[in-house]
């Protein structure tokens, strides 16, 4: 078993919202088997409809131009109705089977070099399948469910299966819905993570200012944070968490802290220094890990009269060094970017992806 795709996960899960139920089927194309050097890996995903790309990616180039049109065949029609003459395909063999849940499956093998003139030069084993709105929801479910259980993600093909195992999904908390909130939710809906924008201000945590990706949450992120539990169990159990659940009907998932970067940088600068001290103080409190990662937007002024209040809190000093401000990626001692909210947004999500890929915090601002 294999972990899946980040890209591949993110697509199945969000696959409702590009087929809601008055929506024509679409083909779910996923990269079955690789041999030798391919452009993706086992997993990857993307969506199409009528020959069109809908969302992700097996790699570009011609295997994907030519997947788009073999696609047409899954549906049965090609270029534009069912009387029309097929398009030409590369694949040197092909199969089809019909899905237990209904509509047909295909299997084809490419090779990249000889067919397809990719320097790649490798075999890509593509799997389609047919999607509706009510399998584009069950197979969202099924991903889900896979990864609460930690069982894996199964996709059959005849007597074969490919068996995927979903990873947690990398979280990202923006505190604050200002300006380089909205910028910096732009940058990382290009990132296979969740994104979650919290604000007690409606004016500002507003969806249409966001990617349709984010979630944006019009709450006090205090009181979030006690319902999640990271305050503590008595904070947890309090009226204001239970308030807060309410007005909000369905309390959001609760991400998982090793995997999650909290960013701070609301409007008031009391209330980053008291959910930058909640933050630091969350695996303590909930007898859990850590975040991975806690940063605040300011000024050098900020930071340094941020840290002496809460030393005078009686926060530890080892505590205090975890936190990371100024953000953003540091090249040569000094910050990335300028005051724009694009470059600071940039030059965070620069830092973030430099964490997700190294596993360590050498690139981290600092006061």
């Amino acid at each position: 078993m294999r972990p899946m795709d980040p890209e591949g996960q993110r697509l199945l899960q969000r696959l409702p919202d590009w087929l809601p139920d008055a929506a024509q089927p679409a083909v779910l194309v996923t990269v079955w088997a690789v041999q030798g050097s391919a452009p993706r890996q086992v997993g990857a995903r993307m969506l199409t409809r009528d020959g069109r790309l809908l969302a992700g990616t097996i790699g570009g180039g011609h295997l994907e131009a030519q997947a788009l049109l073999d696609a047409l065949l899954v549906l049965g029609h090609a270029c534009g109705g069912q009387d029309a003459q097929a398009p030409t395909t590369t694949a040197e063999d092909s199969q089809e089977t019909a899905h237990a849940e209904g509509g047909l499956a295909r299997l084809c093998r490419y090779p990249l070099g000889p067919q397809l003139a990719q320097c790649c030069g490798g075999v890509v084993h593509l799997h389609y399948q047919a999607v509706d709105a009510q399998r584009a929801r069950q197979l969202s479910a099924q991903v889900q469910q896979a990864q609460r259980e930690q069982q894996p993600f199964q996709t059959h093909f005849g007597d074969a299966t490919l068996r995927e195992r979903p990873q947690p999904q990398p979280t990202v908390l923006l505190f604050g819905a200002g300006h380089v909130a909205a910028a910096l939710a732009k940058v990382l809906q290009t990132l296979p993570w969740r994104t979650v924008v919290i604000d007690a201000r409606p004016e500002w945590a507003d969806a249409l200012r966001f990617p349709r990706t984010t979630e944006v949450l019009c709450a006090e992120p205090l009181r979030l944070c006690a319902a999640w539990g990271w305050l503590g169990a008595a904070a947890q159990q309090s009226q204001a968490a239970a308030r807060l659940s309410a007005h909000l009907r369905q309390l959001p998932e609760v991400p998982r802290p090793e995997v999650t970067c909290a960013v701070v940088m609301t409007h008031d600068h009391a209330l980053d220094r008291d959910i930058c001290e909640a933050l630091l103080h969350a695996g303590a409190r909930s007898q859990g890990p850590a975040l991975r990662y806690i940063g605040m937007i300011g000024s050098q002024s900020k930071v340094a009269a941020l840290h002496q209040r809460l030393r005078r809190r009686g926060v530890d000093p080892a505590l205090l060094d975890q936190l990371v401000a100024p953000i953003g990626l540091r090249i040569d001692g000094r910050l990335l970017g300028g005051s724009l909210p694009g470059e600071i947004a940039v030059s965070v999500a620069a830092q973030l992806l430099a964490l997700e890929s190294t596993g360590s915090h050498a690139l981290e601002g600092g006061s």
